[in-house]
């Protein structure tokens, strides 16, 4: 007697062992980790001008939303990652960065000891929730 032999049964088969064969290579590409950890926040880093604070802004947030630094001569570098334009305002020490989108921008202040709160000015910005805190010793 001959086997029977269904031609739409190794179909399947194939397909299940494809489909498995997928899902274990795409496990080993994630490295099977579990979730990516968010990026640490910028720091301030020293330069020939001077120390850089660095902050990015997009639709509605600065990221880092904090940040300590120490007082003297600063530049605040701003990039703006949003669809929008974006500004980095702080009022008391008369710093207004205005960026397009996907452009970077940067101000140089002597900054005092104080804590300074900083944020966009384009209408609905700041009442969406786009702003933070920089705190200088």
């Amino acid at each position: 007697m001959i086997p029977s032999f269904s031609l739409s049964g190794a179909l399947r088969r194939a397909s299940v062992l494809v489909a498995v064969a997928a899902a274990v290579l795409v496990m080993g590409a994630c490295g099977g980790k579990g979730p990516a950890k968010p990026a640490p926040p910028a720091k301030a880093s020293p330069s020939a001008a001077g120390v850089v604070l660095s902050f990015t802004g997009a639709e509605y947030a600065f990221t880092p939303p904090t940040m300590k630094a120490s007082a003297g001569k600063t530049t605040i570098r701003f990039t703006n990652k949003g669809v929008v334009e974006h500004d980095f305002v702080i009022d008391v020490l008369h710093v207004k960065i205005l960026t397009k989108p996907g452009k970077t921008a940067e101000a140089t202040v002597t900054l005092t000891a104080g804590t300074y709160t900083f944020y966009c000015t384009i209408p609905g910005h700041l009442q969406s929730g786009m702003q933070g805190k920089l705190t200088v010793s």
